[in-house]
């Protein structure tokens, strides 16, 4: 007994106490110190997060066919990674390097055209001032004559050769930019090729989870960029070939060639396949006034592209991404706004991930906190 009351006598005394205390005091420093360290880290990592982000997304779309390269390869992750980060500057720039010649070269063919004497009388012969003056009568502050094609179209078009030599130097420095971003995928896409599967097992170990709710998660996650790329993909086929129906109704020279281009520039953020059909608008407007096309095939391709082209993303992409993504269309179609809206580009991601991230907690808490056996 004396020796039990020496023990609890000494487990109570100040030193123990001290002891106890600094230990708390050890753990709350580490805690705040760990804390400042990631927020540096993000605060440090935030200007690159698009190109870490998007490396992500290619390196888990893709990495089944690295895995039969490095198996190829006998193991070599490097190699491997060098062969797939090839195949993807082929894939993706070689293709954007000749739409972005051919754009070129369409716009200084329009701008050339329209910069023309015969363009300009017949914009004149448009009239659209005397053709709309009934509208005001209706609209009484309305001025028919703020839309005169001529104050319109030909101040841009007149200025159009001195804005690109006074702003050729931010065109090229944003070119320069969208190369580096690219270089910056590609560094962040080989560092997940070779060490990948390293970080994931980390991860692992560092979760505090049951190993079953890492390994939802971690399915959560692939299932959903799957969902998006399978989105993005049946969007952009969907416009280029609602641009190239419209584009042969209204009987446009080379509606399929323009559609295929439109599938391609469909998959561009704020770009889309309005970069067609509202240039094949103008040119149908032009060749109507001329005589040289049917007064309804401008105004079809108009409204063919506001009503459907413009719109069918809206049905499409919540129609093919509800599979694995397992949200309901709505909230689906507000995932993804929301997240171009907060997020840029990689927002077309992040919205459904957080969305569905969400409903797996919530599932998760359901299985694990809140269910009760039923008694019988």
């Amino acid at each position: 007994m004396p020796h039990n009351a020496g023990m609890s006598e000494t487990a109570s005394s100040p030193e123990s106490v001290r002891r106890r205390e600094w230990r708390l005091a050890g753990i709350i420093f580490f805690g705040l110190f760990a804390i400042a360290i990631l927020y540096a880290a993000f605060l440090i990592l935030w200007p690159f997060l698009s190109a870490i982000v998007l490396g992500a997304i290619i390196v888990t779309l893709t990495f089944p066919t690295y895995r039969r390269v490095r198996i190829k390869l006998k193991g070599r992750d490097v190699g491997a990674a060098a062969v797939m980060l090839a195949g993807i500057t082929l894939l993706l720039a070689l293709p954007l390097v000749v739409l972005g010649v051919l754009l070129v070269q369409q716009a200084n063919g329009l701008v050339n055209q329209l910069q023309s004497t015969d363009t300009q009388a017949i914009l004149a012969r448009l009239d659209l001032s005397h053709r709309l003056s009934f509208v005001s009568r209706y609209i009484p502050n309305f001025d028919p004559s703020t839309i005169d094609p001529r104050r319109l179209v030909l101040p841009i078009v007149q200025k159009a050769p001195g804005w690109v030599a006074a702003h050729g130097a931010t065109v090229v420095a944003g070119i320069a930019g969208a190369v580096v971003e690219f270089f910056l995928v590609l560094l962040a896409s080989f560092f997940f090729y070779v060490e990948g599967e390293a970080i994931v097992r980390e991860l692992r170990v560092l979760s505090p989870l049951p190993s079953r709710y890492d390994n939802e998660f971690g399915q959560k996650f692939k299932d959903v960029i799957d969902a998006t790329f399978r989105g993005q993909m049946m969007t952009s086929l969907a416009q280029g070939i609602a641009t190239a129906i419209g584009l042969a109704i209204a009987r446009v020279p080379g509606s399929i060639f323009w559609g295929s281009v439109a599938v391609i520039l469909s998959l561009l953020p704020m770009v889309g396949a309005a970069v067609i059909w509202v240039p094949a608008a103008i040119y149908l407007f032009i060749s109507a006034s001329m005589g040289h096309a049917a007064p309804w095939q401008p105004w079809f391709m108009t409204l063919w592209g506001v009503l459907i082209v413009s719109t069918i993303d809206n049905i499409v992409r919540p129609w093919a991404m509800k599979g694995k993504a397992q949200l309901p269309a709505i909230p689906l179609l507000f995932a993804v706004l929301g997240g171009l809206q907060a997020f840029g580009f990689i927002g077309l991601v992040i919205g459904p991930l957080v969305f569905s991230l969400l409903m797996t907690i919530v599932d998760i808490y359901k299985r694990s906190f809140r269910e009760r056996p039923v008694l019988s």
